[in-house]
Formats: C-alpha cells, sequence, structure tokens
C-alpha cells in the first residue's frame, strides 16, 4: 500500500493498513486513537523486559509512523520507547522485522539512573560571549 493510499480520508485505506501491520506482528488488538499524537495502538504480546507486565504496543501516526512502546500505567496512555525510524507507511513486514530487532535490542536495556542533579542551564546575559 502506498503512502498516498493511506494518507487519503477514506479510513478503509487506512483500516486496512493497520490491519496489514497488526496481522504481520502478531497483534492481539488494534485501538483506534482520536488524538493528534497517534492513529492506531497495536499491542502485541510481547513485553519490553524492562517493562515487565505492561504489553509492548505498536503506535502509529499516519504523518510520522510507528513508535514501540508500551501501555502507560493508567488507561489509555502509551510510553514510547523507540521510534521505528522507517517512515509514515512501511510495509508491514518492515513494521514486522524492526519490531523484532528492537525487542532482541532491549532486551538488556534500561534508562540510565538520574543523576540527582538538573542538567545545567545556559543563560546568555547582556554583553556575553557566544560560542
Amino acid at each position: 500500500m502506498s503512502i498516498s493510499q493511506v494518507r487519503a480520508t477514506s479510513s478503509a485505506n487506512v483500516g486496512e493498513y493497520v490491519g496489514s501491520v497488526a496481522t504481520t506482528v502478531g497483534a492481539l488488538s488494534v485501538d483506534w486513537w482520536c488524538t493528534p499524537a497517534f492513529d492506531a495502538v497495536v499491542t502485541l504480546s510481547c513485553e519490553i523486559p524492562y517493562y515487565r507486565g505492561r504489553k509492548a504496543v505498536l503506535a502509529w501516526n499516519r504523518h510520522f509512523g510507528w513508535s514501540l512502546g508500551v501501555h502507560g500505567l493508567t488507561q489509555g496512555n502509551v510510553l514510547v520507547v523507540e521510534g521505528l525510524g522507517l517512515g509514515p507507511a512501511p510495509e508491514p513486514a518492515h513494521c514486522s522485522d524492526r519490531v523484532a530487532e528492537l525487542i532482541a535490542e532491549l532486551a538488556d536495556w534500561a534508562p540510565r539512573p538520574a543523576s540527582g542533579q538538573p542538567a545545567p542551564r545556559i543563560v546568555h546575559g547582556p554583553g556575553a560571549p557566544r560560542g
């Protein structure tokens, strides 16, 4: 399916595309979102080990493409971990391959611990050198 077909206003084209991706990745469910952030959220059967107990999801925005994440702690939220980086409407097989790669890459991943100190804020006063 071409990107022009997915961007068309026909919900049948969008539904067909998202359904194809969901089938290819072996999804448990597809939820349609009416938000600027995502058009659809596809729940996968696997988990990202750091987020044990929460199913992994693929969240799709027709302008930016797919992102891998997990269901948030409250209903109707998604925590995005990584974008697939494949464009707005990649072929379903490419999505499936990239998801498998990311899940494998994230097997031992954990966020860096906070240092306890805020990042330095750069303030340029009048006459301060730039550079």
